[in-house]
């Protein structure tokens, strides 16, 4: 399929993850896609903010061999509700819970979602088996990128902070990120302030594992760093040619890490 634009994308990703076998479910206005396996643990995996769950479409048909994988829309987000007005930090880790397996499992949030996973880990300790945090949000410092474009120079600089330094990016994705600053679900996220986790990560005693890339323009290693000094106990993984995104841009790298830690 030739990808054109955002939508082409996302129709592709998860027209991947169908043909790798993942059912698609809805449950009080929450998206996901789930793996088989019944018998396999459970891992719950996190996008972005601006994403959705076909982003994990580089890596599900692999960790679907070794875990019951489960890919939520996060509210907002994808086919999820709400799709206008906002989108409350506490709303969205509410959402989640209604998803979730009844047993423990590993819990997975990439930037964003790497922020909702603590806090639902904060919250239900008891539920997550383990924790992973994938150049993750939630601290109360400054990103080291813009995350609005209002030109095209902008847009190059963010996306390269995304993927990394050499990115080239195809045209429909620098449109993409322009339209963004206008229609996204990151501009409906509230409460943010409230929910920073800076003091409140030496309460997360949940074996953690934070994986970085090395070239993250967004949310530097000095961030990772920051919360492995945080959660007591908390390994750090450090991946290669990947920046913002490791799933996406060191798939191969990025499963390697996970199922090491299972």
């Amino acid at each position: 399929m030739e990808i054109k634009s955002a939508a082409d994308f996302v129709r592709m990703t998860r027209g991947a993850l169908a043909a790798a076998g993942f059912a698609r479910n809805e449950k009080d206005g929450m998206v996901s896609f789930s793996s088989g396996a019944a018998g396999s643990q459970p891992a719950v995996l996190l996008h972005g903010v601006n994403d959705q769950s076909g982003t994990w479409f580089t890596v599900a048909s692999a960790l679907a061999k070794r875990f019951r994988v489960i890919l939520p829309d996060l509210p907002g987000h994808g086919e999820s509700a709400p799709q206008h007005g906002p989108l409350p930090i506490s709303h969205i880790v509410d959402s989640l819970d209604r998803i979730v397996p009844d047993e423990p499992f590993v819990l997975l949030g990439n930037s964003l979602g790497g922020w909702i996973a603590m806090l639902y880990t904060l919250r239900y300790p008891e539920r997550v088996r383990q924790l992973v945090l994938e150049s993750s949000g939630g601290l109360n410092r400054p990103i080291a990128s813009a995350v609005v474009a209002h030109d095209r120079d902008e847009a190059i600089a963010i996306l390269r902070n995304v993927h990394g330094p050499n990115y080239v990016a195809p045209e429909w994705v620098i449109e993409a990120l322009l339209a963004r600053a206008h229609d996204s679900p990151m501009l409906r996220v509230t409460e943010l302030a409230e929910h920073y986790v800076d003091d409140r990560l030496r309460e997360i005693h949940t074996p953690t594992h934070i994986i970085w890339g090395a070239d993250d323009g967004v949310v530097p290693l000095s961030y990772a760093r920051a919360l492995q000094e945080g959660i007591s106990g908390a390994k750090l993984h450090v991946i290669d040619g990947a920046a913002h995104i490791p799933h996406l841009q060191q798939p191969e790298r990025f499963v390697q890490c996970l199922t090491a830690i299972s």
